[in-house]
């Protein structure tokens, strides 16, 4: 049975190869050099036709190959480039802040989230109406005097509005009514049916109508009169769907998410503070104050 020296001299050595294999150099002109783990990241980005153009076809290999000692070549000219060159600072930011966003995504994806299971039933019950309220629901039915602005007389249009209400209320019917007087076509052909359950404040609702349609004591009584831009409605309730709540497993997802997008979110902040000026910090206030000098309001 071999010893454990004698295995660790074994996988010592296949370690040594290994790393050998990553730094070989497998391209290289003018002191410039590709190795074999450079090239193999490099193209593991090409897209698939440039993969098998270097695959399969020598020129076009050498080709893509001059492009990426190309760009390395440049690389290194910009790395000769002196502080004292009004181009460098430009450089060395652009860099700093490169590799800024590079350590923060590194941190990003390696981050271990915890399971948020047991914290998102807590806050499902301490939350309950922002996760799981599901708001009152109604449908309607109604008749529109159509009076758009600036083409009728609002209060004439009420006062003939007002007429129906009151003949409604009285027990007159309503389809005869809506066929009678509607001005709006779509729901005209419906008997007045406005055909979408709506809550207070329904976006893409003309805000009048919701709000007197939530005015409403029972299914089948009427709104009073309501003013919209498109003219005076007359507001049948035709149904109700309660407010109720949704269960846990229904919104356990939606919670979760929120929980793993907080703890991102709050670890990110810890990262970044993390690197916030110590205590041992060295300022010399004397040349910063010679930097902000020009920048000073004038007087001051």
């Amino acid at each position: 049975m071999p010893s454990i020296k004698s295995i660790l001299r074994t996988v010592l050595l296949l370690l040594a190869v290994q790393h050998s294999a990553i730094a070989q150099v497998v391209v290289e002109d003018e002191g410039i050099s590709l190795n074999q783990a450079e090239l193999t990241f490099i193209v593991s980005q090409w897209t698939d036709q440039m993969k098998k153009s270097a695959a399969n076809d020598p020129g076009d290999r050498l080709e893509l190959l001059n492009r990426v000692l190309m760009v390395k070549k440049m690389a290194a000219e910009a790395d000769k480039i002196s502080p004292d060159s009004a181009a460098y600072w430009p450089l060395a930011t652009t860099l700093m802040n490169e590799k800024r966003k590079f350590i923060l995504q590194e941190y990003v994806n390696n981050l271990k989230v915890p399971d948020m299971s047991k914290l998102a039933a807590e806050r499902y019950e301490t939350e309950k109406e922002k996760y799981a309220l599901v708001p009152e629901k109604r449908i309607s039915s109604h008749i529109l005097f159509a009076c758009p602005p600036g083409s009728c007389s609002r209060e004439e249009t009420k006062v003939k509005a007002q007429k129906v209400l009151d003949e409604l209320n009285a027990g007159a019917d309503f389809t005869a009514a809506v066929e009678a007087y509607s001005g709006d076509p779509g729901s005209k052909a419906k008997g007045g049916k406005f055909n979408k359950w709506i809550r207070l404040g329904e976006p893409g609702v003309a805000g009048p109508y919701s709000e007197g349609l939530f005015t409403i004591g029972k299914v089948g009584e009427y709104s009073g009169l309501v003013s919209t831009q498109f003219g005076v409605h007359i507001i049948r309730l035709d149904g109700v769907e309660e407010a109720h709540f949704l269960t846990y497993d229904e919104v356990k997802a939606k919670i979760i998410a929120d929980l793993e997008a907080e703890f991102r979110r709050s670890s990110i902040t810890e990262f970044n503070r993390s690197f916030n000026m110590t205590d041992q910090v060295i300022i010399d206030n004397e040349a910063v104050d010679a930097i902000f000098a020009p920048y000073r309001a004038a007087g001051e």
